[in-house]
């Protein structure tokens, strides 16, 4: 699929056909990690939105989306002038599919989903910052280049696992301090190796001392074993 950021704010069709290619177990972490794109960026996040993550990251909890919608929807009414409005849109948008995806009864549209991909572009324009851009686009269009994960749902889940742990290994790893001015391949070297030992079952003492290897022997950096571990957890839950 080619589309361009235009494309994919004006053009609702473009984001059902986006969203209809993420098999349904996987469309709560996509969002989610279209949603994340924004983390370094909205200033004292909204508690009701902080709180929406955890339930996106455990299936068992996707159930509670329902209520975290509600509790999204009640700041958005009681603070109308909070801006960007479109990343409250977003995260309203985000609970739904993610209460749609648990299956349960009462679900919201079915068409709620077709939005996501809009409103992520119209809530970059208030930043006016083309990293952000980039990154939320990027995020998007993560399952479009493939259509064969709709019928394939471990490679789909691998895929965005493997995505997890670039994200994690550039904004909360980044042991060089770069990730505001350095190209984003920075670290993507060791993106497969760390999803191997994560595939392999490896405990968190495994991924933090390849990590802090990659730190010392690799870049020549001091680094601790302490941060690694820290790491070695996040990247652990990401699963």
């Amino acid at each position: 699929m080619t589309t361009d950021h235009y494309d994919i704010k004006t053009n609702i069709k473009i984001g059902q056909q986006i969203l209809e290619n993420i098999p349904n177990d996987i469309r709560p972490g996509w969002a989610g990690l279209i949603l994340s794109r924004f983390d370094n960026y909205i200033e004292n996040k909204p508690t009701s939105i902080t709180q929406l993550y955890p339930i996106i990251d455990n299936k068992e909890r996707w159930k509670e989306a329902h209520e975290q919608f509600n509790k999204i929807r009640r700041f958005l009414l009681d603070n109308k002038n909070y801006q960007p409005e479109a990343y409250l849109l977003l995260a309203e948008l985000i609970a739904k599919i993610t209460y749609n995806a648990s299956e349960q009864p009462a679900p919201f549209d079915n068409d709620s989903g077709h939005f996501i991909a809009s409103l992520a572009i119209q809530a970059t324009e208030y930043f006016d910052d083309n990293r952000l851009e980039e990154e939320v686009k990027s995020a998007i269009l993560l399952f479009s280049r493939n259509k064969n994960f709709k019928d394939n749902l471990t490679a789909a889940k691998d895929f965005l696992l493997y995505k997890k742990i670039d994200d994690i290994l550039w904004f909360d790893w980044d042991p060089i301090g770069v990730n505001d001015i350095a190209p984003r391949d920075e670290y993507q070297s060791y993106v497969p190796e760390i999803f191997g030992l994560v595939k392999a079952k490896t405990d968190r003492q495994e991924i933090a001392n390849r990590l802090h290897k990659f730190e010392t022997e690799n870049m020549g950096m001091s680094g601790t074993i302490e941060n690694c571990l820290t790491i070695a957890d996040k990247i652990l839950k990401a699963q």
